[in-house]
């Protein structure tokens, strides 16, 4: 194969990847706000462990999917702390793959290697939102990106149903299908 075969290939599959993004659901509206972790809360009452925990972590979604990396970096230290938190009723085998994670984040050289960590750190959660309710007064969304991750496709949670991808940010903003939403705890 020639140079100029080889780059038409190539070509080719660029084009075959962003039109298998640009084929998804990109969330359910296109002008809906993008809601803010920082506002979760009533100032009033205290967070718990297991809500502070998921607000290191959406805060990390967003700064991933504004392409951030040092922000990334100091929201993975937030997550990596709140993992710790005493009164987290997290079992050790999610426990211990979210602290790992998170360390990696930590001492992320760029930010390819922090959207791998978060891909390390989304799957204990999921598997922890799975068995254990909700526990934040928003709905969460469950998104997929199947180009994530060289392909392998990945999850991730994020508050609202407009897709903001942290594994590409402004690259495919977009790219990716709300899968399920948990439903927020009862007030």
């Amino acid at each position: 194969m020639n140079l100029l075969q080889f780059g038409a290939v190539r070509a080719g599959m660029l084009w075959l990847c962003l039109s298998a993004c640009s084929s998804q659901n990109h969330g359910k509206s296109a002008t809906s706000p993008a809601l803010d972790p920082e506002q979760l809360f009533d100032a009033s009452r205290p967070a718990t462990p297991a809500q502070r925990l998921l607000q290191a972590y959406l805060r990390l979604q967003t700064k991933l999917a504004a392409d951030d990396a040092a922000a990334a970096k100091r929201s993975f230290a937030d997550v990596q702390s709140a993992a710790k938190a005493d009164g987290l009723e997290l079992p050790a085998e999610q426990r211990a793959p979210i602290e790992r994670a998170a360390g990696q984040g930590v001492s992320a050289a760029s930010i390819a290697a922090a959207r791998s960590a978060f891909a390390a750190l989304s799957d204990p959660l999921l598997a922890w939102l799975s068995a254990a309710p909700n526990p934040l007064s928003q709905p969460l969304s469950v998104v997929h990106c199947p180009m994530a991750l060289d392909n392998k496709g990945a999850k991730w949670l994020q508050l609202g149903s407009q897709v903001r991808n942290p594994y590409f940010g402004a690259e495919m903003l977009t790219c990716g299908d709300v899968e399920r939403t948990l439903a927020a705890a009862p007030k």
